[in-house]
């Protein structure tokens, strides 16, 4: 049971960080004993992302509508439409701007998912930002080298190798710095930022294990686990606790089942590409689709998912 600073939500939802990452070491230990060649981990980031990915993105109609569909939903469907439209013509015309922006709408999504404390001004919602931000730097920058097949693909060559692997030596630290000003700034204001003070340290605790963890794995393990498991999973157990569901197996099976309809469509898409990289020798093709519907996708989700989170 929760009390008024301890809510039986966000006391469910540590418990559930906690197991996450330990799921992420074990994970990172099984890479190290059973290493898998660059398709393999692909594929399996792939399999994560359809398996969890999917489901807790199908789920936003329901959280602008409810779970009864009272509503009518066609000018939802309208807008989440449009938004992906205006957003994959902008990957064709300016696919360098696209991938910037969704580098930014990526950054304040995986920082507010990451994010324990209070959300209730700009300023809190600024320092999450600014956490996902350092996070994408990080990863980008620490795996230039996995990373620049896919921005090439992406981007149809529209940048600079030498510039790209530059600026990845340079954001690594300035990353690593960022996330320790950071913390060191919400020490000192632990009050103003988390509900209980002591909440700073499972958030550095949190921290700490996701930057061994995005040390010791591949790019695309790493991201199979902090996408597809840790981000989507704990996505999920918000919308379970926004739509007033228990943490048992009769709702937990509810929602998904409510999510199935919509996550079927996106699994035929996502399913052919993969049939299309296993086929592949080079399977970076492929993924670089696959990363730009997730960002189309991502655009009117964020949009849906920021409502829930407040």
């Amino acid at each position: 049971m929760g009390d008024a600073k301890h809510p039986p939500f966000f006391t469910m939802q540590l418990s559930l960080r906690l197991l996450l990452l330990l799921a992420g070491i074990s994970l990172s230990l099984i890479s190290h004993w059973l290493p898998l060649d660059q398709k393999g981990q692909l594929l399996f980031m792939v399999i994560t992302f359809v398996v969890f990915g999917i489901p807790h993105g199908a789920l936003d109609v329901y959280i602008e509508g409810g779970l009864d569909q009272r509503k009518d939903n066609r000018r939802f469907f309208l807008r989440y439409v449009l938004y992906a439209a205006i957003y994959i013509t902008l990957w064709f015309w300016q696919p360098s701007i696209a991938l910037l922006i969704f580098i930014l709408i990526t950054a304040f999504h995986f920082g507010e998912i990451d994010w324990i404390g209070h959300t209730n001004d700009r300023i809190k919602k600024t320092v999450y930002f600014t956490l996902g931000l350092c996070w994408i730097l990080l990863l980008l920058s620490y795996h230039v080298e996995a990373a620049l097949g896919i921005f090439e693909s992406i981007t149809r060559n529209q940048f600079d190798k030498n510039q790209f692997l530059a600026w990845g030596s340079l954001l690594y630290p300035l990353s690593i710095i960022g996330i320790i000003i950071l913390f060191g700034y919400l020490f000192y204001k632990k009050e103003v930022f988390f509900s209980w003070p002591q909440y700073w340290y499972l958030a550095a605790f949190q921290q700490i294990v996701l930057l061994i963890l995005a040390h010791t794995t591949t790019l695309w393990v790493f991201f199979a686990f902090y996408f597809g498991l840790w981000h989507s999973v704990l996505s999920l157990d918000k919308i379970r606790a926004h739509f007033k569901l228990q943490s048992n197996w009769h709702d937990w099976s509810f929602l998904l089942k409510k999510a199935m309809p919509f996550s079927a469509m996106a699994w035929i898409g996502i399913l052919y590409f993969i049939f299309l990289t296993v086929k592949s020798t080079d399977p970076t093709g492929m993924l670089s689709l696959v990363f730009i519907g997730l960002a189309v996708l991502t655009v009117p989700h964020l949009q849906v998912f920021t409502k829930l989170n407040k």
